[in-house]
């Protein structure tokens, strides 16, 4: 889910002349919610133990988002690109909103990394 999110939803935004950060609460700043994610099905291996522990486990950390961001990313990028994008479709930057994906398939990608009101995407 935070892979995911920081491929779709999520945004920091800074006030490009003062360096204020904008998206300072849940308010600005998107969180990928649960009502989005249905269905969804988390499985773990279990049949190879770790052979440097007694319990065999594994430590994980924040393994999922290692994989998961640029697997939404590229997933996005290949639909696009098979929308006749073509390598065009690289050009789509995170996170991944719906305007953004209409952007780029009306071939009207931001310009800058900056919103139109002038803050730092």
């Amino acid at each position: 889910m935070q892979g995911i999110g920081q491929a779709l939803c999520e945004r920091v935004v800074y006030d490009s002349e003062a360096g204020q950060l904008v998206s300072a609460s849940f308010m600005d700043y998107a969180l990928p919610r649960v009502d989005v994610f249905t269905g969804f099905k988390t499985a773990f291996d279990t049949s190879i133990p770790c052979r440097t522990n007694v319990l065999g486990v594994k430590g994980v950390g924040e393994l999922g988002t290692i994989g998961a961001t640029p697997a939404v990313v590229n997933a996005v990028v290949d639909a696009l690109a098979s929308a006749g994008l073509g390598r065009d479709a690289e050009r789509i930057q995170m996170p991944i909103t719906s305007e953004r994906v209409w952007r780029a398939l009306a071939r009207r990608h931001d310009p800058s990394p900056f919103d139109a009101a002038g803050a730092a995407a």
